[in-house]
């Protein structure tokens, strides 16, 4: 289960923050699928980023199967991301291998 409650994470611009997530929460069960839509710029790749703390969040708490993700060590951190999975927006595989080639070599990397 992935649970967000009440995240807020916020950039700066020429000196001004300016919040880019501002209070959500919502809980993802085993199994269920869910997707994000939204316009450009609306803080849908940050959201995501969140959960998987490569962007870390200003207020709230993040929690993924009962690992309070927000406020894990580093080593408890990489530990954590390779037991999950994320295909970014814009994919960066490698256009020389296969999709399962692609989804293997961090695996074998790993050994």
């Amino acid at each position: 289960m992935i649970q967000l409650n009440n995240i807020q994470k916020s950039y700066y611009q020429q000196g001004k923050r300016v919040p880019i997530i501002r209070s959500v929460s919502l809980s993802v069960d085993r199994g269920e699928i869910y997707c994000v839509i939204g316009k450009s710029g609306a803080g849908k790749s940050t959201l995501l980023r969140c959960v998987n703390q490569l962007v870390s969040i200003d207020e709230g708490h993040i929690e993924v199967d009962g690992i309070c993700v927000d406020g894990l060590s580093k080593s408890e951190l990489r530990d954590f991301r390779k037991r999950i999975g994320v295909i970014f927006q814009h994919f960066n595989l490698l256009e020389s291998k296969t999709v399962w080639g692609n989804v293997a070599l961090p695996l074998q990397l790993l050994g």
